[in-house]
């Protein structure tokens, strides 16, 4: 529609320039000799006009619309070409926002890391250290249970000993003490003592 309209006006226009100087060319040729140059100039300026005119109305016709459409493409395509650059730029701002807090949250992680290996290695020392003293309780409590069973074994031993001993030592002051009378004695009491069946 655009197009039409500057047609019409280039048209109206054309009409408004060639009219005049086509008069002044008919005119001019009756004015006389001193009117020839006059009208020559004329006529070469028209026919410029006409020239000219004649080129912008094939321009008009023929190359406007493919300038005017290739204008529009290329303003589209820039449109376009910007919006995507700026949906680009929002995206690499956002995902610079997002590196930074992940940065700030890596040292933030970093600390807490430290501190529960800390933690952790206090836990493990601790239980290391309750793990060690009771292992030595029972290692003590086995050895007082082990030295108190062969401290009463060695008891009883010496006791056995002492009881063997002291037999022996009877016997051998009895068998000192004791004549032949004595022990003749001693199975007459002995054969009195055992009843009779």
């Amino acid at each position: 529609m655009n197009s039409r309209r500057a047609s019409r006006l280039l048209t109206l226009s054309l009409g408004l320039v060639v009219s005049p100087l086509t008069l002044s060319v008919c005119f001019g040729n009756e004015a006389g000799a001193h009117a020839d140059e006059a009208s020559a100039d004329w006529a070469g300026l028209g026919f410029a006009v006409i020239n000219f005119s004649l080129f912008l109305m094939v321009l008009l016709r023929f190359a406007w619309p493919a300038l005017r459409d290739f204008l529009h493409g290329r303003k589209r395509e820039i449109a376009e070409a910007m919006s995507t650059a700026a949906r680009a730029m929002a995206e690499a701002e956002q995902i610079r926002r997002e590196y930074a807090a992940k940065e700030a949250a890596l040292d933030e992680t970093c600390r807490k890391m430290v501190d529960e290996i800390r933690e952790g290695a206090a836990a493990d020392r601790q239980r290391a250290l309750v793990a060690a003293t009771e292992a030595a309780e029972r290692l003590k409590a086995d050895a007082e249970r082990q030295a108190a069973s062969e401290l009463a074994r060695a008891r009883r031993e010496l006791r056995a000993e002492a009881a063997r001993l002291a037999a022996r030592l009877a016997e051998a002051q009895i068998r000192e003490k004791l004549d032949a009378a004595d022990r003749s004695r001693l199975v007459q009491d002995f054969v009195a003592g055992v009843p009779q069946s």
